[in-house]
């Protein structure tokens, strides 16, 4: 069997780190332990090329859709749609019909946009124009909302690979508490709140601060941010490179965590993510209490805490949970994430065999 994940470039190069490639990579890996082959269809590309990143994944790159539809044609018992720009869907739509003989094609729901009526263009889309195969949703909500109208929807969680998750015993005891964001220097990842909190902070020897952050040069507002950060002195600021994925980079996140007694990612809007932000079980897995906002899924997925803040008052509220937070609390914490992980197991291997068993099942 051999399977291809079909989709624009700049939406889940296998070299970019995010939420949307982690994902996938960590999907295609498993996938590729088993046995089965898995090509990268990515088209808007500059060059028709081909790379491997290791022993059965190919990346094929194409210039046009068209270049990509031409090699798929026939070649794949399965295609899994990640994404496509909205021109390109209608053109997509009829070849998925006219091989529809040939091939299983699947679509993977990332987001929950904003606009009711965004909203129901990308959720509606499948009931114009089906999927011959499944309809993966990462969030409950997702799940829930189209199940409605579809048969063929899945519901999966982001993966995290085995050597994330830690018991007790194996969380490192720091001596100042470590507080850590890890991601897009982005305002609706809530980086302007970390700022505001980390800056209340600074003086506080208690809290060691710090922000891995990952910037868009292209975004007037994240490049702004990242700029100011390298400049000041007051917080810990760490540049990570968004085109550079590689095993190394994987493991520093992974280090990061396991260092981390707080993992703090106060989201202004879930839909700068995917909606059920691997970033959120990765810190679980790592066993940081994570400081966030109850939206979408999260408090289903964390369970209860008084780490989930409501929206109101945030940033005053984070920073008198801090000053009263005391080392039985984050042990306590630990505690209980180490027992929601084995409630709703999402280590990599788990969901790879759910994602697997109803690819091929009709």
């Amino acid at each position: 069997m051999k399977i291809a994940f079909l989709g624009l470039k700049q939406a889940f190069d296998y070299f970019q780190i995010g939420g949307t490639e982690s994902l996938v990579r960590r999907l295609t890996t498993q996938v590729v332990q088993r046995g089965i082959n898995v090509d990268y269809i990515l088209y808007r590309d500059r060059e028709n090329i081909e790379v491997s990143p290791m022993p059965g994944i190919a990346l094929r790159y194409f210039k046009s859709l068209e270049d990509a539809l031409s090699a798929i044609g026939g070649k794949y018992e399965h295609v899994v749609t990640i994404y496509l720009l909205p021109k390109d869907r209608l053109k997509y739509a009829s070849f998925r019909r006219k091989n529809k003989k040939l091939t299983t094609f699947h679509f993977i729901y990332f987001s929950w946009p904003d606009s009711l009526i965004k909203r129901k263009v990308y959720f509606y889309e499948a009931g114009l124009f089906p999927y011959n195969g499944k309809l993966f949703c990462i969030s409950k909500r997702q799940y829930e909302y189209i199940k409605k109208w579809v048969e063929n929807a899945i519901y999966i969680l982001p993966p995290v690979p085995e050597n994330y998750f830690l018991g007790p015993q194996e969380k490192p005891r720091n001596e100042r508490i470590r507080i850590t964001f890890l991601g897009r220097i982005d305002p609706g990842k809530g980086i302007n709140e970390v700022i505001e909190i980390f800056k209340a902070l600074k003086d506080d020897n208690r809290f060691e601060c710090c922000i891995y952050g990952i910037h868009i040069p292209e975004h007037k507002e994240s490049l702004k941010i990242h700029n100011w950060l390298k400049s000041q002195k007051d917080i810990k600021y760490v540049e990570v490179d968004r085109q550079k994925y590689s095993p190394a980079v994987e493991e520093f996140a992974r280090n990061v965590l396991k260092e981390t007694d707080i993992f703090i990612q106060p989201y202004q809007k879930l839909s700068s993510t995917i909606d059920t932000p691997l970033l959120l079980l990765e810190a679980m897995a790592s066993l940081c209490a994570v400081i966030t906002k109850p939206f979408g899924n999260i408090s289903d997925i964390y369970g209860e805490s008084k780490f989930l803040i409501s929206l109101e008052n945030f940033v005053d509220a984070t920073i008198q949970l801090l000053k009263n937070i005391k080392y039985q609390d984050l042990r306590e914490e630990q505690e209980r994430l180490y027992e929601q992980n084995s409630k709703i197991d999402f280590r990599a291997k788990t969901i790879a065999n759910i994602f697997l068993n109803n690819l091929i099942t009709k």
